[in-house]
């Protein structure tokens, strides 16, 4: 063929091409192509329509109001949940006639407001959304959601999440998901409504039957946000503490397993990779001037260490406790000695070893982390166990129960304090008072009771399914079970971190703020640090979370308090992930000299809780009821983590503040042991204006007072 011949039928080619109706040309947004629209929700929901898959899109129903009265509503079922007819019309809030209406100006990916729905019922209140897709296929689909207060979602009629939240809304503050089947789907959204704002925030997002390299570039395009909201933090966080970023050698990937600060000023961190750097000027004003210099390398996954002295330091790697000496003060470890291999390895990837804890006799205590699935998870000696070692290395079994005990400390006064990961047996993230002798709940370690001190004179076997409140399954109140010691403090999933770190309290004597004395407490998911108050009642801890600091770059794995009353956060996401970006590293917390409004800490009373603040409260600005109480317990069960159960809105009485304005009192009628109280203290301001800069508090009540 001749050039011109070809150049003819090009030409005519073209011609022939624009004369095909549009509809008929290849588009960008081809069936299984991955879209960008500029924002998550919307190239989602394009990319999604490429492949023919729901996307949300369509016509939105609501009905409602519905009465939230003592947010009892949260947990009463209104007629849509058992079943949705939209010609049905229902006795709403207040009696009157509520049906089934089109959703005016609802927009997927944006928090939508709906108080313009019901301009005269703003408060205590209960909407339902609802949608209906069809579906080529079945498969499993995550959806994100937002609100304000609660969230209830159900798919097909099955609920599938469940949150007695009191917050305001935002993007991606829950990730839910449903089950979808080929053909029609049902979508049923349940909002309630105590006071303050009203929003909600529906999204789709990319399912596993897109192709992996699709959900890979919406995630690099548009990063999740999930747990970056979680992590995102307070508004004013940063004017009471300021968080600055520790420079790090080029040669150090600085995945901090233990932190600790010698005698001289300089800080000491080993890491999982089994190296020990030495921070020299870790507090200087000019990042030049801090250096690190390796101290000691070679050991395996070092994911705690005890400082005794400038020149020595004790190591717990997987295998061992070592002791590290520097004998001739050049700054680099020149003697590795054994002191305890006592526990066993089977090689299974989860068996951490965590500590050391050192009591004022010299004695070690080391946690043992215990395997992960597949076959028993304590296949080696003492795992599951917090183990004591001797100054001369002799191991004596302490306490089992033991799951991921990412973390073992002293309080100040010599208590011994634990935190654990949920998972199997661990139903939510918590810390322990440990005792000689306690059973904490992992069923795993007791295979090894018949080799310990206890054999014969604790449980080696406890009945699951259990309440932590101790109603039975007929709703009697028992016992609660003798043989299960119960967490101090339970951190609410989520709400309170995923994977909590180490306990450190505040030695610094009022340098790092107004928490003298208090626990600290990072996570390694959400990157945030939190803060506890204990307090003993019937001689036993229990006591209150709080959120103190977010926004940190990598998951916290450990802390540490600097002479000069500051803060060092050790960071990894040890390839598990976390919020702020970063792999690893290390941050400072540094308390400005302005004092943050909080709440101090909560005290039980025999009718009620004491809240403390740390400046007086404006008695003008209390009210009757300036604190929302809802409650909620746990099973104890085998299954990884599990749901808070039989949340109640619980009723208060009418609040009395003291004369300094420090401490406001609450009562709270039928107070239970056995349960986590969650506290929304949104009411109260200073003389200034201020109001809290964390509004939310978590009280664990075990014991009640007499």
């Amino acid at each position: 063929m001749s050039r011109a011949l070809v150049a003819t039928f090009v030409a005519a080619l073209a011609v022939a091409l624009s004369l095909v109706p549009s509809s008929a040309q290849p588009s960008k947004d081809a069936p299984g192509e991955y879209v960008n629209k500029g924002s998550r929700p919307a190239s989602a929901r394009a990319t999604l329509a490429s492949h023919k898959l729901p996307n949300l899109e369509g016509k939105w129903y609501y009905a409602g109001p519905f009465d939230n009265t003592d947010q009892a509503g949260f947990e009463f079922a209104y007629p849509p949940e058992k079943k949705v007819d939209l010609k049905a019309t229902y006795a709403g809030k207040g009696g009157a006639k509520v049906g089934w209406k089109e959703l005016p100006g609802f927009e997927l990916g944006k928090v939508i407001d709906l108080d313009k729905l019901f301009p005269n019922d703003k408060k205590d209140a209960v909407v339902y959304l609802y949608h209906t897709f069809e579906s080529p296929k079945a498969y499993k689909w995550p959806l994100s959601f937002g609100s304000d207060d609660t969230l209830s979602v159900f798919g097909n009629g099955k609920r599938v999440f469940h949150a007695a939240y009191v917050r305001p809304a935002a993007a991606d503050q829950d990730r839910v998901e449903i089950d979808v089947k080929e053909g029609t789907n049902e979508l049923l959204v349940k909002i309630c409504q105590e006071a303050g704002g009203w929003q909600v925030y529906v999204a789709p997002e990319l399912p596993s039957v897109v192709p992996d390299t699709i959900r890979k570039r919406l995630d690099r395009d548009f990063p999740p946000k999930t747990e970056a909201a979680l992590a995102k933090p307070a508004k004013g966080e940063e004017n009471h503490y300021k968080l600055t970023t520790i420079p790090t050698a080029a040669d150090c990937v600085l995945e901090v397993g233990g932190l600790a600060f010698r005698p001289d000023g300089k800080l000491l961190a080993c890491t999982r990779r089994g190296e020990v750097w030495l921070i020299h000027n870790p507090t200087a004003t000019n990042p030049a001037d801090v250096k690190m210099t390796k101290f000691a390398t070679g050991l395996h996954e070092a994911l705690g260490l005890h400082v005794d002295s400038n020149n020595v330091v004790y190591v717990v790697q997987r295998a061992e406790l070592t002791k590290l000496v520097d004998s001739d003060g050049d700054g680099k470890a020149d003697e590795y000695q054994t002191v305890c291999d006592k526990w066993g390895v089977s090689g299974d990837y989860h068996e951490f070893a965590f500590g050391p804890a050192r009591d004022k006799g010299g004695n070690f205590y080391i946690t043992l982390n215990v395997g992960f699935g597949g076959g028993h998870q304590a296949k080696a000696a003492w795992r599951g166990w917090c183990v004591k070692v001797s100054p001369d290395g002799k191991m004596e079994p302490f306490a089992y129960g033991l799951r991921s005990p990412n973390g073992i400390n002293f309080s100040p006064d010599g208590d011994l304090f634990y935190c654990d990961n949920q998972g199997e047996w661990v139903v939510s993230n918590k810390m322990h008072h440990v005792k000689k002798g306690a059973f904490v709940g992992h069923q795993a370690g007791l295979r090894w009771v018949k080799d310990s001190p206890f054999a014969g004179k604790v449980p080696d076997k406890v009945a699951s399914g259990m309440r932590y409140d101790g109603v039975d399954k007929q709703g009697k109140q028992t016992d609660n079970y003798p043989a299960l010691s119960p967490p101090c403090i339970w951190f609410p999933y989520g709400r309170m971190g995923k994977s909590i770190t180490e306990p450190v309290w505040d030695t610094t004597g009022g340098k790092f703020g107004p928490f003298a004395g208090q626990c600290f407490v990072g996570d390694q998911t959400n990157s945030v640090v939190m803060r506890v108050a204990l307090e003993k009642v019937q001689g036993e801890f229990q006591g209150a979370c709080f959120p103190f600091r977010a926004g940190l770059q990598c998951g916290v794995n450990r802390i540490s308090f600097a002479p000069d009353g500051s803060m060092f956060a050790g960071q990894t996401n040890r390839g598990w992930g976390s919020s702020g970006g970063k792999p690893y590293g290390l941050q400072r917390l540094v308390y400005t000299g302005t004092e943050p409004f909080e709440v101090h800490h909560v005290a039980l009373k025999k009718d009620g809780y004491e809240f403390t603040f740390t400046k007086p409260v404006d008695p003008d600005t209390v009210g009757k009821k300036p604190v929302s109480v809802s409650s909620f317990t746990y099973v104890y069960e085998s299954r990884y983590g599990g749901p808070e159960i039989d949340t109640r809105a619980e009723p208060v009485g009418a609040a009395t503040l003291s004369k300094d304005g420090k401490t406001l009192f609450v009562p709270v009628e039928n107070l239970r042991k056995g349960r986590v109280y969650e506290f929304r203290i949104d009411g109260p301001k200073t003389k200034d204006g201020e109001s809290l800069l964390h509004a939310e508090a978590y009280y664990t009540l075990n014991y009640l007072v007499k």
